[in-house]
């Protein structure tokens, strides 16, 4: 686990405008809180505790009498409650002249994956006239942005990634050429190979879908579940991983392929809006940061969502256009999302993201992901040495 470092939060709760941080949980309820205070995710709560970092001074714990050591790591004085109205007592106590927290909350669930503080509980903290903002672009600040090590990790796994989607292509082409049996599960056991062989690590094995798999964002072949793969198949290959370095962060991207010489109309269609749409996506963020103007999750995917729908194809985009990338896949950053929710965090320097919209008709489905870095100094750049212009011809 990292070091707590009590100054680095109180620079951001300062920077937000906020007069404090108010952590809480109950039986592990919530994760972002336990992460960010260095908590093990198995640790043994059975109590309700919480945690009030100050703008400026010493934090407070608030802990149970039964289980008072849980928070002995960090700085600050500690209140230990028994009864109900002991904790009331001290939370009443150390927000007296507290006029706003930040709280694992999100107004109308709009984000769900900041959503971790129970209703009551926030009703509780209001009943002290004390006013509950979202903490989420806090957690972002705190827990999405990359080091520079992290960056220069990334860089050659990036470029690998790209690498090792071409040498699946080639490798179809080699097994259709020569005659031999092909399947999606030939494919992915290659690309586990290619990993293996970078010393990579990935939590699940990557995504191979031929023809109408390719329609499903999720599809996943098995040694028990796959199809072949023919002349004349569309491909669509998704894969990720990440070094095993400590504190390593993922890369992410996905291609598409056709097994022939030529590819039809009917997939450069498609594969040509999606394209405009991953591309205005990223250009409407490097304009915003070149002009210096906030952009936040919701209005990449409009960006992205419009240039679909606009071609007669919104209804078979069916997902957010990116998520967050941290040392976690979808990372605890700004999603581009205003469909699944109406993501309102900020995009910030020194933080990653996916942009892959797709189109999924009934026989095949296009995405083309990409994975963006902004710079400490706002530059906005697509990770890995190459996107993806046109659809490849796989046996061309």
């Amino acid at each position: 686990m990292s070091s707590f470092d009590l100054k680095k939060i109180q620079g951001i709760i300062k920077s937000m405008g906020f007069d404090g941080w108010l952590f809480f949980d109950f039986r592990g309820s919530n994760d972002l809180a336990l992460s960010i205070l260095n908590l093990p995710k198995e640790s043994h709560l059975t109590r309700r505790f919480f945690y009030f970092i100050p703008k400026d001074g010493n934090p407070k714990k608030i802990v149970n009498a039964i289980e008072s050591g849980f928070l002995d790591h960090l700085p600050g004085e500690k209140l230990k409650y028994a009864n109900h109205s002991s904790l009331t007592g001290h939370l009443k106590n150390i927000l007296e002249n507290v006029k706003s927290v930040a709280m694992e909350y999100s107004p109308l669930n709009s984000i769900p994956y900041v959503a971790k503080v129970d209703a009551g509980t926030i009703e509780l903290i209001k009943s002290y006239g004390v006013e509950v903002k979202s903490s989420a672009d806090l957690i972002s600040m705190f827990a999405a942005v990359w080091s520079e090590g992290q960056f220069i990790d990334n860089k050659p796994v990036a470029n690998d990634l790209t690498k090792i989607v071409r040498g699946a292509f080639n490798f179809i082409k080699t097994k259709l050429l020569s005659s031999s049996t092909l399947t999606e599960y030939d494919v992915q056991h290659y690309i586990m190979d290619e990993f293996e062989k970078r010393n990579y690590y990935t939590d699940s094995p990557p995504i191979v879908g031929v023809n109408e798999n390719s329609a499903n964002p999720h599809y996943t072949p098995t040694s028990e579940i796959f199809k072949p793969i023919h002349k004349n198949d569309f491909v669509l290959i998704d894969l990720w991983a990440k070094s095993k370095n400590t504190d390593s962060v993922w890369a992410d991207i996905t291609w598409v392929g056709f097994a022939g010489d030529t590819v039809p109309e009917k997939y450069i269609d498609i594969f040509n809006i999606v394209s405009k749409a991953r591309d205005e996506a990223l250009n409407f963020v490097s304009s915003r940061f070149a002009a210096h103007k906030e952009v936040r999750g919701f209005e990449v995917d409009d960006v992205a969502r419009n240039v679909i729908s606009n071609a007669g194809y919104g209804e078979y985009f069916f997902h957010r256009t990116g998520h967050s990338i941290t040392t976690d896949l979808h990372g605890s950053g700004a999603h581009m999302d205003n469909y699944e929710t109406k993501d309102e965090r900020l995009l910030l320097p020194s933080t990653s993201f996916s942009i892959e919209p797709g189109i999924y008709l009934q026989d095949f489905g296009v995405r083309s992901e990409i994975d963006v870095y902004i710079t400490p100094e706002g530059k906005v750049i697509a990770t890995g040495n190459e996107i993806q212009k046109d659809i490849i011809p796989i046996l061309k």
